[in-house]
């Protein structure tokens, strides 16, 4: 088989789809990437733009979100029909080195710094109070957070199983309590406002584009879907059943391919193909579509509810203190308690989703680049390299000014939005060309690509409206 003037290996088996029993295996990977939706922007930039702006923007949420889940669906196909992670797939169109700098690199500049660690202990503080100085206890609390990140990966035998449960869990919890908040307390003029803004769009005059581009860019996770593939090559779906995952500190090293295997189109590979293709479009768009919409009405509502009102706009070092008032309406002193810990675990969880996701990556790459073979040695290689640059980060914050948990969170979106502006387009131009040695009944669409195409220009839009905000000094 001839792929963009490379002889590609071809294996005459494809395995059998697994049975759905094997439940983790099915939902684990789109629960982590549904989590770091919920933890990277739903608690954090939806109740600072509803609280500040009210809901006229929610349309563009829900219209980012059904681009980025047609992106990933396209990229999770390629994982299926190939083993390879979705970064892989587009240095096939953009080349090894294109996607190491557009992809790779300000995927790690951007979540090198160290947010959700920062957003998790100031969460703490709430609860704790201590030590008594803001600055000080956000450090302190950040570097308890990150030295448990680190201890949960070196502890697993596979890097990502213990996240992968902790992920659902905390993703179902906090959706039973975001739920039981949302029918006791959202006002039905909030749900009339938000039913109309996802139609016609009502954007003031004043927004904040820089904080609302951090928001369409991260909305459902956003750039973290690239992860979402990585995470599905770990678990085995499709031909990447035969590629193996990444060991944890108490793991086996390993050999991993890299190198996609690609399939020998007799009927019944291409049938179990096309039963791993459904199943796959099925998590995305159940788990995945379904849940991070859920979130994003439910927090918009409590939000425009209980935050605007009162004038709590989340911001700086009180980046999630506002957001107990979810919990606090219907369960009194207590609830604001319990968000406050569920807020703790979840961007605990984030941080490390994120941590194992940007070293997993650079470790990839480098084992790919350099032809290395021994992934584990490389893997933690790169887990002290991350660890340096984030405590470094994290003590920036003493010295307060703009360096704090939220500006640490838009910052992060814009860096990786270059990711995610790439990546789709990317996925578009491979759609079209890497596709053509495939059966037709295993390409994508023409609705997929039209969507893509959308999805690319309005990501480049907001590239644009965002960075005129930054640089006008309306940010």
């Amino acid at each position: 088989m001839k792929l963009l003037g490379k002889d590609c290996e071809v294996d005459p088996h494809v395995p059998e789809p697994l049975p759905l029993k094997k439940f983790m295996v099915y939902i684990g990977p789109a629960m982590m990437t549904t989590a770091l939706g919920l933890g990277t922007s739903e608690l954090i930039l939806y109740p600072r733009l509803t609280a500040e702006f009210g809901t006229g923007w929610i349309g563009m949420m829900v219209l980012s979100l059904v681009f980025q889940t047609v992106w990933a669906q396209q990229m999770a196909r390629w994982t299926v029909l190939t083993g390879e992670h979705g970064v892989k797939f587009n240095s096939r169109v953009i080349s090894r080195i294109g996607a190491l700098v557009s992809i790779t690199f300000f995927m790690f500049i951007g979540f090198a710094i160290p947010a959700w660690a920062s957003v998790a202990a100031t969460a703490l503080m709430e609860i704790v109070h201590w030590p008594a100085s803001v600055e000080t206890g956000t450090v302190f609390w950040s570097y308890v957070s990150f030295l448990l990140v680190f201890a949960v990966i070196f502890l697993s035998k596979v890097a990502r199983s213990w996240i992968e449960r902790m992920a659902t869990a905390a993703t179902l919890l906090a959706w039973g309590l975001l739920i039981a908040a949302a029918v006791t307390t959202i006002k039905s003029a909030t749900v009339a406002d938000m039913a109309r803004h996802v139609v016609l769009w009502d954007i003031p005059d004043k927004m904040n584009w820089w904080v609302l581009g951090s928001t369409l860019a991260w909305v459902g996770g956003g750039p973290t879907l690239l992860w979402y593939t990585y995470w599905m090559k770990d678990a085995g779906w499709g031909m990447a059943c035969k590629f193996g995952a990444i060991p944890g500190g108490l793991g086996k090293s390993i050999k991993l391919r890299s190198e996609g295997l690609f399939p020998e189109f007799t009927p019944v590979n291409i049938y179990r193909l096309k039963v791993w293709i459904r199943r796959s479009n099925a998590v995305l768009w159940g788990a995945y579509f379904v849940g991070s919409l859920m979130t994003i009405l439910i927090v918009v509502g409590l939000s425009d509810t209980l935050l605007r009102p009162k004038g709590l706009v989340p911001n700086g070092f009180e980046v999630i203190k506002h957001q107990a008032v979810f919990f606090r309406e219907p369960l009194g002193a207590a609830g604001a308690v319990l968000f406050l810990v569920m807020a703790w675990l979840f961007f605990f969880n984030n941080q490390m989703a994120i941590s194992e996701a940007v070293v997993r990556q650079n470790a990839d790459a480098t084992v790919n680049f350099l032809g290395l073979t021994n992934i584990k040695k490389v893997y933690f290689s790169w887990w002290g390299v991350y660890l340096v640059i984030s405590f470094a980060l994290i003590a920036l914050q003493y010295f307060g000014g703009k360096i704090n948990p939220f500006s640490f969170v838009t910052y992060s979106a814009m860096l990786t939005l270059v990711s995610l502006v790439v990546s789709v387009l990317a996925t578009l131009i491979g759609q079209v060309v890497l596709y053509r040695a495939f059966p037709r009944e295993l390409r994508p669409g023409w609705v997929s690509m039209a969507l893509l195409a959308a999805g690319f220009v309005f990501y480049v839009y907001i590239v644009i409206r965002a960075l005129a905000a930054f640089f006008g000094g309306k940010a």
